[in-house]
């Protein structure tokens, strides 16, 4: 009995080692197969491209791109105006934006006009504060073949200082963006718009139509027509504008522009030249 007992527990301490060896095994292969998938996930991160800059300046066109989740994009500039045989400067014009969802961003806007009066002989520079402008931007198609990306724009302006210069009202703008790839080189981008003065009930229609180049993978360039058209009680009157410029990535997160804008009616109505810089500021 004693020698049966003893066989028994040799063979309970086989049968068991042998299961332990099972789960030793099972073990280790799913250690392995987790290290190969955390290796392929780790070369993966290290292949994924990095986000690039892509802004909605220079130009008075807005693109359908919609900031990525999570990110934050500061684009700001410097421009010299003539308007109507006068001198100013725009400084700065400048905007936050923010990527608030997958297909949504929410829009910082805020521009300073330093212009020059005169009085009795007595000439003297005035800031003047315009109004702060608050948006979203929306995705809402992807485009396919030949119909466009489509996004919608809503701003909203509101005054903040009670300058006999500005409405007390807010004034609201909505847009219809579009944009098509035309080649790898050429892009199409047109906006349909109405903006509010804050005064008048009827707003003045907006559209605009910008050819964009990519020259290089650090040079663009575009031109665009950009006009407004507002109802009067007797006539439409028409505004047209174009302007050009360039645009340069000295790095994948920030990008600088040159531009340039004309009055096609009168030059001396209005023109203007500036330059500003883009930055993707987290990634």
């Amino acid at each position: 009995m004693l020698v049966e007992n003893n066989n028994l527990g040799q063979r309970d301490w086989v049968s068991a080692g042998l299961q332990i060896n099972k789960i030793m095994k099972r073990i280790s292969l799913l250690l392995l197969l987790s290290f190969v998938a955390l290796c392929l996930q780790a070369q993966d991160v290290e292949n994924a491209e990095p986000l690039s800059v892509a802004a909605d300046r220079p130009g008075m066109a807005t693109g359908v791109g919609v900031l990525p989740f999570k990110t934050i994009q500061w684009e700001t500039g410097f421009q010299w105006d003539y308007a109507n045989r006068q001198h100013s400067f725009t400084l700065p014009t400048t905007m936050l934006r923010f990527g608030v969802a997958p297909f949504a961003e929410l829009r910082l806007e805020y521009d300073g006009t330093l212009f020059r009066t005169t009085e009795w002989n007595y000439t003297q520079w005035q800031y003047q504060v315009e109004p702060l402008i608050l948006g979203t931007k929306i995705r809402v198609f992807d485009g396919w073949k030949a119909v466009p990306k489509i996004s919608f724009l809503a701003n909203i302006a509101i005054p903040i200082t009670k300058e006999a210069y500005q409405s007390s009202h807010v004034a609201p703008s909505l847009y219809l963006l579009f944009e098509n790839d035309v080649t790898d080189w050429l892009n199409l981008c047109y906006n349909l718009g109405a903006e509010w003065n804050g005064v008048d009930a009827t707003p003045s229609t907006f559209l605009a139509l910008c050819l964009g180049f990519t020259i290089n993978d650090q040079w663009g360039a575009f031109v665009e027509s950009y006009n407004y058209f507002t109802r009067l009680s007797t006539h439409t009157e028409a505004d047209w504008n174009i302007d050009a410029g360039f645009t340069y990535m000295p790095h994948h997160r920030v990008q600088l522009d040159v531009y340039a804008s004309i009055n096609c009616q009168d030059p001396a109505m209005y023109s203007n030249v500036g330059l500003g810089v883009a930055w993707l500021i987290n990634p």
